[in-house]
């Protein structure tokens, strides 16, 4: 007969079988006293008993709680170094540690090589109203599947999905000779609800979407279009639901859907294969699948060090699905072997055709087993941050006076090489972004090199991509040992700096590449291993006692000159700074002041400028030191040349410059009959974008290879420049196409709303004429009957749903119509509306204009008129989630009353409307 000891043992063991930490009351000692029928004095007792033999857990709380220490180990797959805890919180996180983490940190290796697919993950789950349509590529066993359903939790985390909406899965291959089946499904049938209904506000998974027949792509294609739907048999009635789209294919994507159905999935998401993944994320897969076979089963799970080998570094075709069938028929057959409640996988548990793999030599590690409940990995960066503190304990070192500044060097770079050892054999970090990065950094390394005649090798290149990439996407702990050690960063990068300032000053140049490329700011910590890296690889840097910069007016011209003489002398000698025309030369004097601070060197540098005023320049540079500067004007690529060789051959500034003015007399003549090749401009207050793809709608409505120059053009610098822009020097504009006048002497204007609504159909038709014969004008004609109807200008010009946003544009413009009493012509409500549904998608990816010239003064004089458009946006404010700016309501008001007073002859008031950016 069991002691009553015994009996409170052997109940603890049974209530702690499936340990929820949803339901504590029945571990108190109160209610295992009831239980028992004893006094709970005694309960207390035994209990208190168990956990000095350590066969129970107490927890120190109001109340106190014990567990069966054996059992909650197993279901949390732990092992517990203590049997006392001080509070409940302590044990939760202790034995609940996977179920604290939210959406994507539930995906492994969601800060390594899954983070792009994150991010696009996040943007398509966030994008208002209700997300857009993604695609997941990626071969079978991938996680697509996973990947969908913790977008739907992210959004519901992040409050754009309601908690009450619902994930539907869609097996597409069950399907696949069924379309009316789907059909019913997919819309509903009759008064029924379908995926679309019932999934409404929330998110339809579209598993395996290329083995869906055409028609059943088509049926997802139209609502993806117009966003409405009717029932199977439901009669004319048409829905409309908010659910969000997911899609997943092993296929290439243009292979797995139809090509107008893939171009309406903005999104494509490709997710990398198991073995693309990094070592350390296969490893945290390896262990957390293992646990979960373990807890799923009840028992304590180990794994011989040989097998877990194997299984780490095997290549499962089938990625991880192949991965999990590989642990659970391992785990199925350890378990007939189960002793005590524990399992044992060894070798021979291996599936057959994973024992060829097996290493020769290595029998003695299939002795060797590793407990998954007990066994911690590194799934961080913690390694990285020794190698780290090792670089400051170094410096520490150097500021004590136990090291000089070279012992210091030395073993900075030798912790540098160990950590970028971790980086190449032990993350292995591998994604397209990675090698983006890679490619980039090439291309900056031979540019620098090349300037500066050393060599930056394409290790570190890789190297230098996935620092910054751990910059970026480490996990928090990385993050938190820079953010605590910046000023320690910050002050050794200075040290190192000021000893070697031709390292500092190339590796600023690279920092600024970067930047300028990439868009990614080198933090201290990565300059400061770049400054490393260049130092290693360079022990001698040869650089000219002098430089030279070119400093010119226009988009590229000193970037050109610069380049021409670069190449002729077949070696990089100046650097080039390019500058619009309206800038200010104490702006400019302030850029050369930091372009010469970050990247040279040289005590004498040759500054060649274009224009009479530059000569002056000097005067507006205060803050250089130790510098002399020689200007010299009328620049040239010969002139560049003459200069650039004398700075190769070391010879003096001042010798240079005079032999240079000597050289190089200026000579002209005059060649007349130049002929201009023809163009059209595209111009549109909306932006680049939207002029290029007008300009496309007009190059696909001709057959024939038009011998004109189509180009979109920003409409702000022709209102600006006018006729002096050198746009017109450069080419013979035959017309221009937009939505406003920017009123160009000489050059007819044709309105979008014209060719919209045919009437400036026979304006196109003169301009075409002159090369097109009558049969390809034919054709031209009536395919921009077909091409420029409203709705397909609006799809063209924006990503958002285009029949909907004309209903909500129509409604808007009919109240503002009806409240301001003003009834507008059919030309200017078509121009209007292709305004307006530009204005929407600015408001939506947050590029609204917010400038505009006596605004305050247009806020005083038309306060009814900005009341009465928020008031007929409201209803498009509040689907998407928007605030219309005044001085966006400013530029409606131009548009309608100067298209209504003079039918587009004239601008918009910009002059005395939007300022000049």
């Amino acid at each position: 007969m069991l002691s009553t000891k015994e009996e409170v043992y052997g109940y603890l063991e049974k209530i702690s079988r499936n340990f929820s930490t949803k339901e504590l009351k029945q571990f108190t000692a109160n209610d295992i006293s009831e239980n028992l029928n004893i006094s709970r004095n005694l309960a207390s007792q035994y209990l208190n008993e168990l956990v000095k033999e350590a066969r129970a857990i107490k927890v120190n709380s109001r109340p106190v709680y014990f567990f069966h220490k054996k059992n909650v180990e197993r279901s949390a797959q732990v092992t517990f170094d203590t049997c006392i805890f001080s509070g409940l919180d302590e044990f939760l996180i202790k034995s609940r540690s996977g179920e604290s983490k939210r959406d994507f940190q539930k995906a492994v290796g969601h800060y390594l090589s899954l983070s792009p697919c994150i991010e696009q993950c996040k943007a398509a789950v966030q994008y208002p109203p209700n997300g857009l349509p993604t695609l997941l590529y990626g071969a079978n066993g991938t996680g697509k599947s996973f990947l969908s359903r913790l977008m739907f939790e992210y959004g519901k985390n992040e409050k754009v999905i309601k908690a009450d909406r619902h994930y539907i899965a869609v097996d597409c291959a069950e399907y696949a000779q069924n379309t009316e089946g789907f059909a019913r499904n997919l819309l509903g049938e009759g008064d029924g609800k379908g995926w679309l209904s019932r999934a409404d506000g929330g998110m339809i998974f579209f598993d395996e979407i290329d083995r869906l027949p055409a028609a059943g792509q088509e049926m997802i294609f139209s609502y993806l279009v117009s966003g409405q739907y009717r029932t199977v048999g439901g009669g004319d009635e048409l829905y409309e639901s908010g659910a969000r789209l997911v899609f997943a294919t092993s296929r290439p994507p243009g292979e797995a859907l139809f090509k107008a159905f893939a171009r309406r999935i903005p999104i494509v998401i490709q997710v990398p294969s198991l073995n693309e993944r990094t070592i350390d994320e296969k490893e945290e897969m390896l262990v957390a699948f293992l646990r979960r076979e373990g807890q799923r089963m009840g028992v304590d799970v180990s794994i011989s060090k040989r097998a877990f080998h194997c299984m780490l570094e095997y290549p499962f075709e089938n990625n991880i699905d192949e991965l999990l069938f590989c642990i659970t028929s391992c785990c199925a057959g350890a378990y007939l072997e189960r002793d005590a409640g524990q399992i044992a996988i060894r070798t021979y548990h291996l599936p057959d055709y994973m024992m060829s793999s097996l290493r020769f030599g290595a029998e003695e590690e299939d002795d060797r087993l590793i407990r998954m409940s007990s066994y911690n990995r590194d799934n961080s960066f913690e390694q990285a941050i020794q190698y780290f503190q090792m670089i400051l304990d170094e410096y520490q070192d150097f500021k004590s006076g136990d090291q000089g500044f070279e012992g210091m060097l030395k073993g900075c770079q030798q912790h540098l090489k160990n950590y970028y050892d971790y980086l190449i054999y032990g993350q292995k970090l591998v994604n397209n972004k990675i090698a983006s990065y890679e490619q980039m950094i090439n291309q900056i390394f031979e540019t620098v090199g090349e300037t500066y005649g050393i060599n930056l090798s394409k290790k570190y290149s890789y190297l230098l991509a996935r620092c910054l990439y751990i910059q970026l996407r480490a996990d928090h702990i990385v993050s938190k040992w820079v953010k605590t050690n910046g000023d320690e960063i910050v002050s050794l990068f200075g040290v190192i700096k000021q000893e070697l300032a031709k390292e500092a000053a190339i590796t600023a140049q690279i920092a600024g590449l970067v930047k300028q490329n990439l868009d990614v700011e080198v933090n201290s910590l990565n300059q400061l291993f770049l400054l490393l890296n260049v130092k290693s690889q360079n022990e001698h840097i040869a650089v000219a006692s002098t430089a030279g910069v070119i400093l010119s007016h226009g988009y590229s011209t000193a970037t050109s000159i610069a380049d021409a003489a670069n190449q002729i002398i077949g070696k990089k000698v100046f650097e080039a700074i390019d500058m619009p025309l309206d800038v200010q030369s104490r702006d400019i004097a302030g850029i050369l002041e930091k372009h010469i601070e970050r990247y040279i060197t040289c005590r004498d540098i040759v500054l060649m400028v274009d224009m009479g005023s530059l000569e002056q320049i000097h005067r507006e540079m205060r803050n250089l030191a130790n510098v002399n500067i020689g200007i010299i004007n009328n620049i040239s690529t010969a002139l560049a040349v003459d200069i650039g060789l004398g700075i190769c051959g070391n010879m003096d500034m001042e010798e240079i410059l005079k032999r240079a003015s000597e050289n190089n007399i200026c000579t002209y003549r005059i060649i007349n009959n130049v002929r201009k090749e023809d163009a059209i401009i595209f111009s549109g207050e909306n932006g680049i974008d939207t002029a290029e793809k007008i300009k496309e709608l007009i190059l696909q409505s001709s057959d024939a290879c038009i011998p004109v120059r189509f180009i979109a053009y920003d409409y702000y610098r022709l209102v600006k420049n006018g006729s002096r822009d050198e746009i017109f020097a450069r080419y013979r504009v035959k017309c221009i196409i937009g939505l406003f006048n920017p009123e160009i002497e000489g050059v007819p204007f044709i309105a979008l709303e014209d060719i919209i609504s045919m009437d400036g159909a026979e304006q196109l038709k003169r301009i075409f004429s002159a090369y097109l014969d009558e049969k390809q004008l034919e054709v031209f004609n009536q395919n921009m009957l077909k091409n420029f109807t409203l709705q397909n200008v609006v799809e063209s010009i924006t990503i958002l749903n285009p029949a909907k946003l004309l209903d909500e544009v129509e409604h808007s413009v009919t109240r503002l119509s009806r409240i301001t009493g003003q009834k507008l012509e059919g030309r200017i409500i078509i121009g209007l509306y292709v305004h307006l549904c530009c204005l929407v998608e600015r408001l939506v990816t947050k590029t609204s204009i917010e400038n505009y010239q006596d605004l305050e003064g247009f806020q005083k004089k038309h306060g009814d008129f900005i009341g009465w458009v928020q008031e007929c946006f409201q209803d498009i404010s509040n689907h998407y989630k928007v605030d219309l700016p005044v001085s966006e309501i400013a530029y409606i008001y131009d548009y309608i009353h100067l298209n209504s007073k003079n039918k587009m002859t004239g601008r918009p008031a910009f002059d005395q409307g939007r300022e000049d950016e």
